[in-house]
């Protein structure tokens, strides 16, 4: 069958999108071959709606969601309930989804492919574009991620708790560094893991590609990074890399691990990124390196008036690779906090709440932990500081 000219599928297109008026209701355009099979194609169409409709949920409630694959697939929905709050236009754009491709791989199993796309000055404007499996069970199907597929003439090697999957050779010195931080890092946070598999990756884009993402707007241009998922004590890791020639950044390893046992809606980000450098170091610099950078500041500036500048969120280093006051003192206060109390303090501190105008929530957490408050938050904060 000859391919039909590229500007007539972009009018079809386009002549779709402002037509329509359904934001749940996938898009399947004429030019789509799904099945002559009309049963088939309604249960087809009906179960992605479903599945698209229940992305909201937690995954293990998403009755659309092959269970079997439930952890793979977590990581790949992650990505489609994020959409709404990424990427931002100058227009309010109304964004669809359009299936752009079905492979038909036997009478219960599917390929799709999936496109978020919207119109900005009359032009086709993609968000993100994934690829899913289907598979039809008790008259319905059942979508999940291709992950397995895609990685199927891998090796895998069993590594204490961990499976690794990886193409080639498996760095001994990775392995035993991204286990030490995940078993330091899984010790506080008191997270149990009854498996966790590692998939490692060459760069972000195949770690995007093995999960089914094939396109995501957020990510252009980006080079290095990783997808994970925690579902019931179990715990998957995409990594393709960190931005600093090893095979994970352990300050987003913090944030990822934080996340498995405590909802992002309550974390308090100063806190949290005060933990990340002092348990992760920032930006490639380990903690001590981060230190040294504090204490040149901290000459340069004698009389720092420490409240202000946590609530004015001013910088102690500038440029690329800026890193915060508020931060920086966070790392010293759980470090006190850890030493004097242990680490459930800290839990309480990290879920005080988001960042808000004045910061009371985190002032009013702070004190009630270690009597520290605004009125005598300049002089606890200069005896931190002295004693590093």
């Amino acid at each position: 069958m000859p391919v039909k000219p590229i500007r007539l599928v972009m009018a079809c297109l386009m002549a779709a999108i402002t037509s329509l008026c359904h934001a749940q209701s996938v898009i399947v355009q004429n030019i789509i071959n799904i099945s002559k099979d009309s049963v088939t194609k309604n249960q087809l169409i009906v179960s992605l709606n479903g599945f698209l409709d229940q992305k909201g949920k937690p995954i293990r409630d998403n009755t659309f969601v092959l269970k079997e694959n439930l952890l793979e697939t977590a990581a790949l929905m992650d990505e489609l309930k994020l959409l709404d709050h990424k990427i931002k236009t100058k227009d309010d754009v109304v964004f669809r989804y359009y299936v752009t491709n079905i492979v038909k791989l036997s009478d219960d199993d599917f390929i799709i492919q999936l496109s978020y796309m919207g119109i900005s000055e009359n032009a086709p404007l993609l968000r993100a574009s994934f690829k899913l499996k289907a598979k039809r069970e008790n008259g319905q199907f059942y979508f999940y991620s291709p992950l397995k597929q895609n990685t199927i003439s891998w090796k895998t090697k069993r590594v204490g708790s961990m499976t690794w999957h990886y193409k080639d050779t498996l760095n001994k010195n990775d392995v035993k560094a991204f286990e030490t931080a995940i078993q330091s890092y899984d010790k506080k946070l008191k997270c149990p893991v009854l498996s966790f598999d590692s998939y490692c990756c060459n760069n972000l884009s195949e770690v995007l590609q093995v999960v089914g993402i094939e396109y995501e707007a957020d990510y252009n241009g980006l080079k290095s990074g990783s997808l994970s998922s925690h579902e019931d004590n179990r715990d998957i890791y995409v990594n393709g890399g960190s931005y600093y020639d090893s095979f994970f950044d352990p300050h987003d390893l913090w944030h990822d691990r934080l996340r498995t046992v405590m909802k992002s809606a309550v974390i308090n980000r100063p806190v949290d990124e005060g933990c990340a450098y002092l348990y992760g170091g920032s930006w490639g610099y380990t903690w001590d390196e981060i230190v040294m950078k504090f204490k040149k500041y901290v000459a340069a500036n004698p009389n720092a008036d420490w409240l202000n500048l946590y609530l004015e969120t001013t910088n102690f280093e500038d440029g690329q690779k800026a890193m915060k006051v508020g931060y920086m003192l966070n790392a010293l206060i759980v470090q006190k906090i850890e030493r004097e109390k242990g680490f459930d303090p800290v839990m309480e501190l990290l879920g005080c709440g988001p960042r808000e105008k004045g910061d009371d929530n985190y002032f009013k957490a702070l004190d009630k932990l270690t009597g520290i408050n605004k009125g005598n938050f300049n002089a606890e904060m200069n005896k931190l500081v002295k004693g590093l």
